[in-house]
C-alpha cells in the first residue's frame, strides 16, 4: 500500500548571494595566495551555481567563529526555517498538525539536542504521542532516506499522515582558517535552506481525493508548491551502502567545528557503482531505465550530474530539474531532494502511470533510491 506525497514547501534564509559576489569574497579571503585565489575562482566559475542563500551575511563567515556560536545560530535558524516550511506544507496539504503521527527530521550541518522536531512540537499543536525520528548523520542522502522511512511507517499505518522536515545550514561549516581545496569546493557549491513534505497512507481520506494546484503564496522568496496536481506515490525504495568507501565524504568533528572532507573520486565512483544497483532495483518492479519518465537526481555537483547523465544515457532535458536546483540554490545536502520535489510539483505534474526516480547519495558511501508513480 504505497504512500502519497501531498505537498512540499521550502523556506530560505534572507541573505542571498550570486556566485559572482561569492567569488569576490573568496578572492579577498585568499588574497595572500594569488595562485590559490585563481584556482578557487575557476572552481566557482565552473560550479554551475548561480546563487545561494546563507543564514548570516558573508562577512560573518570570514572571521573565526567558536563552536558555541555556530551551534547557537544553527539551533535558532533551524527552528525558524523548518517551522515556516512545515506550516506551509501542512496548510497546502490541508492537513492539521494534530493529524500527523510521525515527524522525520534531517540535518547534518549542526548538532542540537533536543532535536528540531521537539522544538516544533512545542510551537505547533502536534499530538504529544506523535512519533519522532531525527536523522542526523546521513548527509545528502537523508532527505531520500526520510521519504523511505515515512513510507514504511505509512504502509504499516495507512490511515495516518507524516511530516518530513529537512534543514541544512552548510554555511556554518565553513572554516575561515582552512585554505584547503575541499573547503573551497564546499564554499563553491553548498547553500542553506529548509523544506518540508506531507505524506499520507493509502487509507487516509486525502490520499484518494483530487488535488488542487496550491495557492501560490510566497514562502522564503519562492511560491509554495503543492498539492501536486497529480500526487506521486512512493512505490518502492532501496538503500545501498557501498563497502570500503568511508573516505569519500563526510565531516571531521574538530575544535573549530565540523570540517568537511570530500574526495575527488566521488563523481567517478557514482558513475561506476550506481548503475549496477539501479538496474536490479528497477527489474524487481518489472521496469528498465527507458520506462522512467522523470528523474530527480540529487545535484551533488556539476561533475556528479554529468557522470550520471553519461552513464545512464540521460539528456539534459531529463535532468533539467536537478540542474535548475543546483543553479538556484546550490547543494542543500539532505534538503535538496525536497527542493527537487518542490520544483517538480510546480513544473512537471506527472501523468497517470508515469514512473519517476528520486535518487540521492551521501556519506558512508551510500545511496537511496525512491521509485515514484503518478
Amino acid at each position: 500500500m504505497p504512500s502519497t506525497i501531498l505537498a512540499t514547501a521550502v523556506e530560505l534564509p534572507a541573505q542571498s548571494y550570486s556566485q559572482d559576489e561569492i567569488r569576490g569574497y573568496l578572492g579577498a579571503w585568499l588574497a595572500r595566495d594569488p595562485g590559490l585565489a585563481a584556482r578557487a575562482d575557476s572552481i566557482l566559475k565552473n560550479a554551475e551555481v548561480r546563487q545561494r542563500h546563507t543564514v548570516r551575511k558573508a562577512e560573518w563567515y570570514l572571521e573565526h567563529r567558536s563552536v558555541t556560536e555556530r551551534s547557537e545560530v544553527f539551533r535558532d535558524e533551524m527552528v525558524k526555517l523548518t517551522e515556516s516550511a512545515a506550516r506551509q506544507a501542512l496548510e497546502l496539504a490541508a492537513v492539521r498538525p494534530e493529524e500527523i503521527r510521525l515527524i522525520v527530521s534531517t540535518s547534518c550541518t549542526g548538532i542540537m539536542i533536543p532535536p528540531v522536531e521537539s522544538h516544533l512540537m512545542n510551537r505547533m499543536p502536534f499530538r504529544p504521542d506523535t512519533r519522532r525520528m531525527p536523522l542526523t548523520e546521513l548527509g545528502c542522502v537523508a532527505g531520500a532516506t526520510a521519504l523511505a522511512h515515512a513510507d514504511q511507517f505509512l504502509r504499516a499505518n495507512p490511515e495516518s499522515a507524516a511530516l518530513i522536515v529537512c534543514g541544512e545550514l552548510a554555511s556554518l561549516t565553513a572554516q575561515a582558517s582552512d585554505y584547503s581545496l575541499t573547503n573551497i569546493v564546499a564554499a563553491a557549491i553548498f547553500g542553506d535552506g529548509a523544506a518540508a513534505s506531507v505524506l499520507t497512507g493509502e487509507k487516509h481520506p486525502l490520499a484518494a481525493e483530487g488535488a488542487g494546484t496550491g495557492n501560490g503564496r510566497e514562502g522564503g522568496h519562492l511560491p509554495a508548491a503543492g498539492p501536486f496536481s497529480r500526487r506521486p506515490r512512493i512505490v518502492a525504495t532501496r538503500s545501498i551502502q557501498f563497502p570500503d568507501s568511508l573516505d569519500l565524504m563526510g565531516f571531521h568533528n574538530t575544535d573549530s567545528g565540523l570540517k568537511i572532507f570530500l574526495s575527488p573520486r566521488v563523481p567517478r565512483f557514482i558513475r561506476d557503482e550506481l548503475p549496477r544497483h539501479l538496474e536490479p532495483f528497477l527489474g524487481e518492479m518489472g521496469l528498465s531505465l527507458p520506462d522512467l519518465r522523470h528523474f530527480l537526481l540529487h545535484p551533488g555537483g556539476r561533475k556528479v550530474l554529468e557522470e550520471l547523465e553519461q552513464r545512464l544515457g540521460l539528456s539534459r532535458d531529463q535532468t533539467r530539474i536537478s540542474w535548475d536546483v543546483l543553479r538556484d540554490y546550490g547543494n542543500l545536502s539532505s534538503a535538496t531532494v525536497m527542493f527537487l520535489l518542490h520544483r517538480f510539483a510546480i513544473e512537471c505534474a506527472p501523468e497517470p502511470g508515469d514512473w519517476g526516480l528520486l535518487m540521492a547519495v551521501g556519506p558512508g558511501f551510500a545511496c537511496e533510491m525512491v521509485l515514484l508513480k503518478g
